[in-house]
Order: C-alpha cells, then structure tokens, then sequence
C-alpha cells in the first residue's frame, strides 16, 4: 500500500490504517472524527464490548480524514471489512454526510414508504381493542391466589 500523501510505499501498520505516513499532513476532519468516537461508544455500549471492537481509533481517523460517501471508498478503509461494512457502513456514511446515524432520509421515505408500512397498517387495522374495563383481569395475583387455581 502506498501513502495517499507522498506515495511512499507504507509498511507500519498504523501507517496502513491510516493510508499516509505517520510525517505527512493529516486532513482530519476532527468535527467528524469526535462524531464518530461518540457514535462508536453508543454501539459499544450497546453490544456490550470494548470501543474498539466496533472500529479502532486508527481506523476512525482514517474514515475522518477520507471521509467515503458510498460503501465501496468505506470498505477501500483498512479495518473496515465486509462483516462492518454491513453492520456499521450506513450510519458510518450518514455520519460521513453530516446526517444521524439510523434516520433514513426523509426525501427517500416520502417517496417509498415500503413495503413494510403497508404491513404494519394492516397490523395496527387488525389488532383487537383494548378495553379499560378488562384491565382489572391483569392484575398480578398474590402466590396465595395462584395456589387456590
């Protein structure tokens, strides 16, 4: 692999994350890269892991100073193989875009709900109603009560 920078052919592995060496400039984007790091403690938190097991710093100043807008500059990242790419590339790229994570973007639900909203109408069409009088029947019965069942 060789520096984006200077063309040097790049053998440290920091090096390699990064695709520069470690001397030449670095055109991070440090807005995107502390975006990032916050977005990455939220899914590490999430899964119960290290920070780290998501994305690497590394890896995250390498996406911060690239900054991809489609899946295939993203997984040209290294550390950023197809197993992350498709759990984490759409919210790295919504990031990347200046956009939250997870949201889609309104202009393409507007024009295709999907078909998954047509299902969910006809769901919330056929579900019973709930009757107010009927919640006295959930109450949590006493081991007491279940014992005389």
């Amino acid at each position: 692999m060789q520096c984006r920078v200077c063309g040097r052919t790049l053998s440290d592995a920091g090096e390699i994350k990064l695709m520069r060496c470690e001397d030449c400039p670095s055109d991070l984007d440090e807005a995107l890269y502390e975006r990032l790091r916050g977005w990455r403690m939220t899914q590490a938190k999430a899964v119960g892991h290290p920070a780290y097991v998501v994305f690497t710093d590394r890896t995250l100043m390498a996406i911060a100073e690239v900054r991809p807008s489609d899946e295939g500059e993203l997984a040209r990242i290294p550390g950023v193989g197809a197993r992350k790419l498709e759990k984490y590339g759409a919210d790295v790229l919504a990031l990347c875009a200046g956009k939250e994570p997870g949201i889609p973007d309104s202009s393409d639900a507007a024009e295709d709900p999907g078909p998954d909203a047509a299902a969910a109408e006809d769901a919330t069409a056929e579900a019973p109603a709930f009757d107010l009088d009927d919640a006295s029947d959930l109450r949590e019965q006493s081991p007491e009560e279940e014992d005389e069942k």
